[in-house]
């Protein structure tokens, strides 16, 4: 247990420091002690700590050409198409036209009132539309281990899909 005529408030200890010098001088010159310690542990020259640098960088250029290699044998290697990526495709444009059609029938339906200019830019939207994903679907069956087309031709669907969901009627509503 401390006693409190000991413990010293913050308040004190700052006043304390505030008095103190602001530079204090050492009771010895350590600039001796300090040129003895450098003397003592010379520095290696700069060029012999880098030794490595060129092999590290041919290493380096090794670990690159080999990918590169790699990567071009790969590319030139025809892939064998499985049966279910054919399948996928099929199925995908079944569902998707299984969606599509009756989103069709009720975006005429409630987009009948818009007047004939601004219905004309939306069919017009929609034939962009219809004729890319004819096109990808065209480009998928033709390279169908490409995934990048199935992504393309995907989203794709998932625009359509929301330009027939809009309700320009109403101000953009969603149907």
């Amino acid at each position: 247990m401390t006693n409190e005529k000991d413990t010293i408030s913050d308040l004190e200890l700052a006043r304390m420091v505030r008095d103190l010098e602001s530079e204090m001088q050492p009771h010895r010159d350590l600039w001796v002690g300090v040129e003895r310690r450098i003397q003592e542990h010379p520095q290696k020259p700069w060029r012999d700590q880098q030794f490595w640098m060129p092999y590290a960088v041919a290493a380096s250029l090794v670990l690159a050409v080999s990918a590169l290699v790699i990567n071009i044998v790969e590319l030139q290697q025809p892939r064998p198409v499985a049966q279910g990526q054919l399948a996928g495709l099929g199925e995908i444009q079944q569902e998707y036209l299984q969606v599509r059609n009756p989103m069709v029938e009720r975006f005429t339906q409630v987009n009948s009132a818009l007047d004939e200019e601004t219905r004309n830019d939306l069919y017009e939207s929609l034939s962009i539309l219809d004729r890319a994903r004819r096109d990808l679907e065209y480009q998928v069956q033709a390279n169908p281990e490409n995934t990048r087309l199935r992504s393309m031709l995907i989203r794709i669907h998932e625009q359509e899909l929301e330009l027939l969901k809009r309700d320009f009627v109403h101000s953009g509503t969603s149907l």
